[in-house]
């Protein structure tokens, strides 16, 4: 079967490409003849896959010259495709005042106005500013053959704004299943404690959050300074998104000034002790780091997500209501808030509480990764065995 999968943004973001080639993993071992066409928002680097052919996306058709070329490709791409996949993801939310997501609808849209089959795999639906806007998604991914989301709270927000009759199903999102490929051995890990992070400034995305970011980077500054200083442990600071299509898509910026922070906190002896890890390309050197870490301060959703399923227990802080949906999927709440608490409380009190129960928190999360990693793996492969039977 010919697959086309939209609302895929970025290979140099590593949560997207986790999920992309865990669908594809997913999808082969059900179809073992599928192939594949997949567009892609950002195409500075594009790895060699199995089986994918790489198409621009709608995007494209505002900065590149050969705008009709792009469209036509496009075009033939969404013709032969025996049914479409909408990648899994945090596509359909708005921050603004804008009536939709622009791209995500319109690449939906498209697919549904030739009549394909469509099928929305583990999404989150919201968060969004009015009510109206969450009505206009809701009625659009009602058309859908089948619409899967990832957290409870997406499915009620579904729920509470699609037409009578729609539904959607709560799957896990895709990624849990990394846990059912690639799982660390202990002796990954060094002899010298070590504690890994991840940082995000959201705020160019949503302007509610630009009175936080800055005291969100400090807090984090002043706790990661306090693990290398009171636990004799060195921090890693994971860029985990490098996407750099607009300014603010890449996390290296906010992810060096709080290491500046933190530096500036400890002795010159000590600085040296956080460091920036900016060459992670792809997702099983993401899991091998991230699983030698003994505990992971996670503001990017999927840092949570590969820290889970390596047994590495998490303290999460949710630029959006994703993360704190995954840790509650992962049994993990108490362990979780939101960026705007994190700007306003010191962390370490909470961070030491996860640090004394490392071990047993660390092997709570990698069960329930494993089981969440199950759910998805037994409702998409069924999903897609039925429409190869049909």
């Amino acid at each position: 079967m010919q697959y086309l999968i939209i609302n895929f943004y970025s290979p140099l973001n590593l949560g997207d490409l986790a999920i992309l080639e865990q669908t594809l993993w997913l999808v082969e071992r059900a179809d073992p003849e599928a192939t594949f066409d997949v567009c892609v928002s950002d195409d500075a680097h594009l790895p060699p896959l199995p089986r994918v052919r790489w198409l621009r996306n709608w995007n494209f058709l505002l900065t590149r010259p050969d705008r009709a070329r792009t469209a036509r490709a496009l075009h033939q791409a969404y013709r032969r495709a025996d049914t479409v996949l909408s990648l899994g993801g945090g596509y359909f939310f708005v921050h603004d005042h804008r009536p939709f997501s622009t791209w995500a609808t319109l690449a939906l849209a498209y697919a549904l106005r030739l009549g394909k089959r469509v099928v929305c795999l583990p999404q989150s639906f919201g968060p969004f500013r009015h009510a109206y806007q969450a009505r206009f998604a809701a009625r659009l991914l009602s058309r859908c053959e089948r619409v899967l989301l990832r957290d409870p709270e997406s499915v009620a927000l579904f729920a509470r704004h699609a037409p009578p009759g729609a539904r959607a199903d709560l799957v896990p999102d895709t990624a849990f299943t990394l846990g059912l490929r690639w799982r660390l051995s202990a002796s990954g890990k060094g002899n010298r404690h070590a504690v890994g992070a991840t940082v995000v400034d959201w705020s160019p995305v949503n302007p509610r959050l630009r009175s936080v970011q800055a005291k969100y980077e400090r807090r984090m500054g002043e706790l990661l300074s306090r693990i290398v200083a009171e636990l004799g442990a060195e921090v890693r600071l994971f860029v985990q998104c490098r996407s750099s299509r607009r300014a603010f898509e890449s996390d290296l910026p906010a992810t060096q000034r709080v290491q500046a922070i933190a530096r500036s906190l400890l002795p010159t002896s000590l600085a040296d002790q956080v460091k920036v890890v900016n060459d992670i390309a792809d997702v099983s050197q993401a899991l091998a780091a991230y699983g030698a870490m003994d505990a992971f301060i996670a503001t990017r959703m999927h840092s949570a997500i590969f820290a889970a399923t390596q047994g590495v227990p998490v303290l999460a802080i949710g630029y959006q209501p994703k993360l704190q949906a995954t840790m509650t999927l992962l049994g993990q709440a108490d362990y979780s808030l939101p960026i705007e608490r994190a700007a306003d409380q010191d962390l370490w009190e909470r961070f030491q509480q996860l640090w004394h129960r490392r071990s047993e928190i660390g092997q709570r999360c990698f069960h329930a990764a494993q089981a969440l990693g199950n759910e998805a793996v037994g409702a998409i492969s069924a999903l897609i065995r039925r429409y190869g039977e049909a």
